[in-house]
């Protein structure tokens, strides 16, 4: 089989939780090997949502396996998409736990992906649009002490890449 057990750290000893390996499997897997992978994805999915509702990785992974586009993923587009999807299940209480690979993931997994983004992003409609602007020409002043606040610390975390380099997911070590 393609499972293994793993003791969840965050739980008590006699916890575990089935965790997928892809050490036995290649690109070129038979169809019944690829099929009792797809089997013990969902067969994960469903173990992570019984204690875990809050999954997005896991609810969709399991709406999309049962798609048209899902069923019709070859032996590669499988291990690729497991890859993606490895994170959500290896730690159930994430609410997200899903990353593209490349940038081609978004698309090829679109089926996916949208339905997650869209969730995470309270936008079920598809009608809700992002616009970023940062034209600042017409900006007053940004001096946060003259809005009468104490100064601010602020992160931006940027999770871009650049064309010819995987995201950070797929990425080796020269890469990075």
């Amino acid at each position: 089989t393609t499972l293994r057990k793993r003791q969840d750290q965050n739980k008590s000893v006699s916890s575990t939780t089935m965790v997928l390996s892809t050490a036995n499997l290649t690109v070129d897997m038979d169809i019944d090997t690829k099929q009792q992978f797809i089997n013990d994805i969902i067969a994960e999915c469903k173990s992570v949502l019984e204690e875990n509702p809050g999954n997005r990785c896991a609810k969709y992974c399991l709406e999309y396996l049962n798609s048209e586009e899902g069923k019709n993923l070859d032996s590669k587009d499988v291990v690729t998409f497991y890859k993606c999807i490895k994170t959500g299940l290896e730690n159930p209480d994430s609410s997200l736990g899903c990353y593209a690979m490349t940038p081609l993931d978004y698309s090829k997994f679109g089926g996916f992906f949208d339905k997650v983004i869209r969730d995470y992003h309270g936008d079920e409609s598809g009608d809700k649009k992002h616009i970023t602007d940062w034209n600042v020409d017409d900006a007053e002043d940004y001096d946060v002490k003259k809005l009468g606040q104490d100064e601010l610390s602020m992160r931006v975390r940027v999770g871009r890449n650049l064309i010819g380099f995987n995201l950070p997911g797929e990425m080796d070590k020269d890469e990075r």
